[in-house]
């Protein structure tokens, strides 16, 4: 269970990212969302960044800089990650 104040950021961080044309796989969104409950938000941007030069690199990178910022949980990543293709649809 996320505290208040962790659903504020959420809130905040989901707001950041915004309707944009998602173009990160289910594949990469399910393998970033394992890395991070595993091992932490440095090894998923680690992840992230070995798919250099793709579309989904850059998309991928920026949400985790943007939930990197609002200082979110692995738990609250995870949860976002597993709504990103709703969050990125604009229909949050």
């Amino acid at each position: 269970m996320l505290s208040s104040k962790e659903m504020e950021n959420m809130g905040k961080a989901i707001k950041e990212i915004g309707a944009t044309k998602t173009c990160i796989t289910k594949p990469i969104i399910q393998e970033t969302k394992k890395i991070v409950l595993e091992k932490g938000l440095d090894a998923a941007e680690l992840y992230a960044s070995q798919l250099t030069g793709t579309d989904e690199n850059t998309e991928l990178s920026r949400v985790l800089e943007i939930c990197r910022k609002n200082k979110l949980s692995q738990q609250a990543i995870a949860q976002v990650l597993d709504n990103i293709e709703v969050i990125e649809s604009g229909k949050w």
